[in-house]
């Protein structure tokens, strides 16, 4: 009984650590890529901050932005 109960602690954590990682929810995504389209206006257009927000979705702080005008976004490993 107690190995099963250590082995289902041992999944759930890593159950957990697994969600935990990666990306950023849609609201703080478009925050920071609101703060950057604030930051270079001129440089932002409503497909490069989907970009951003998709990207930042997707790898949370691993996003970089690639500094082009429009600009682009990827995820950095």
């Amino acid at each position: 009984m107690a190995r099963r109960l250590g082995i289902g602690t041992v999944l759930l954590s890593l159950v957990t650590l697994a969600s935990g990682c990666g990306g950023l929810s849609t609201e703080d995504s478009q925050q920071r890529c609101n703060q950057l389209r604030a930051a270079v206006p001129s440089c932002a257009t409503d497909e490069s901050h989907d970009a951003c927000v998709s990207c930042y979705e997707e790898c949370g702080d691993a996003c970089e932005p690639s500094g082009a005008c429009p600009q682009t976004f990827t995820c950095a490993e």
